[in-house]
């Protein structure tokens, strides 16, 4: 079976990809030192500003003298014993408040369209819905709908939404 030169190719070009990767990889292996090689990296190069500061760096740490620094968490000035101690506060008793704890929101008859399939028009967590009789919203189920109120269950809690009349005030 005969091949030709076009169908071959894509194969080199891709062995050859593996083979300089494969190097660059074992080049890079070597320079880290890894697999025993040995480190052949180079030293970097500190630019003349820096030589001062790579110097300093590079010396022994010398530790300061304890003795005469202050405790930070130790109030009033450093003394030369360690006696000092911090100062105590009176801290009154908290007073605890018991308060109700407040009402859940309700939802909000806004509409009845009350005809041979009668509607309502619902607001709950700033949300209108458009409700019929035996539909679910959210965690109710509409129980029934008449000309001027919507009944609901909430699992065991039964809510009977009253339509305001436009002279009362919310």
């Amino acid at each position: 079976m005969k091949r030709s030169p076009m169908e071959v190719l894509p194969s080199l070009i891709a062995l050859a990809v593996l083979l300089v990767l494969g190097a660059q990889t074992f080049r890079a292996l070597r320079v880290t030192g890894a697999f025993g090689f040995g480190s052949r990296g180079s030293r970097a190069v500190v630019a003349p500003a820096f030589r001062t500061l790579e110097s300093q760096l590079a010396a022994p740490r010398v530790t300061a003298p304890t003795a005469a620094m202050r405790d930070p968490f130790m109030f009033g000035p450093a003394t030369d014993d360690d006696s000092r101690k911090a100062p105590t506060v009176a801290v009154p008793p908290a007073r605890v408040r018991v308060t109700a704890p407040a009402a859940p929101p309700q939802p909000v008859l806004t509409a009845i369209l009350y005809d041979n399939d009668p509607r309502a028009l619902i607001r709950w967590q700033d949300r209108d819905w458009t409700v019929r009789q035996g539909g679910l919203f959210d965690e109710f189920q509409v129980v029934a709908i008449t000309r001027t109120q919507v009944t609901l269950r909430r699992g065991n809690e039964t809510l009977v939404l009253q339509r305001r009349n436009p002279g009362d005030t919310p």
